[in-house]
């Protein structure tokens, strides 16, 4: 927009506007509230060139918003078009879950056994992301960022 902020009409700007609206709506044409606020104008800029199959996409964000795991719905948008997990969120556990594993363990670190404040620590899963553990309370445990951060190097 900066680029022309001293043209003497709107006219450009309102049909590259066009252009991404017309993109979306074809490639995504079942509307959810969680589509409001995504960056679509540089998802456009990306992917616009890109062949893409609205039915598989459909399909895709369907079924990855009935994913309980994953806890950014807003990032499947995203996650679909460049399959980048950081989208979905999919590791993270709730400020809930954590707080429900920081009061479970009474504040304590499960590895060093120290006790800190709730900002002091990171949500662990107990059986790892990567061997299948769910994102949930039951997997949840609380770890100093300390412990947390060195665990895997162990």
């Amino acid at each position: 927009m900066v680029d022309h902020h001293k043209d003497p009409d709107a006219l450009e700007l309102w049909s590259y506007f066009q252009s991404v609206l017309t993109w979306v709506e074809g490639k995504f044409p079942t509307y959810r509230k969680e589509m409001k606020g995504i960056e679509w104008g540089l998802l456009y800029n990306v992917h616009r060139g890109k062949t893409l199959d609205p039915a598989a996409l459909e399909k895709e964000v369907s079924g990855l918003m009935q994913d309980d795991d994953v806890t950014a719905k807003k990032g499947i948008y995203p996650y679909v078009l460049d399959n980048n997990e950081k989208h979905l969120n999919i590791r993270a556990f709730t400020d809930n879950n954590k707080r429900e594993a920081y009061e479970r363990q009474k504040g304590s670190c499960l590895a060093c056994k120290k006790h800190f404040t709730i900002e002091e620590m990171e949500g662990d899963h107990i059986t790892p992301w990567i061997a299948g553990g769910k994102t949930n309370p039951a997997n949840c445990q609380m770890l100093c960022k300390a412990c947390n951060r060195t665990k895997g190097k162990k």
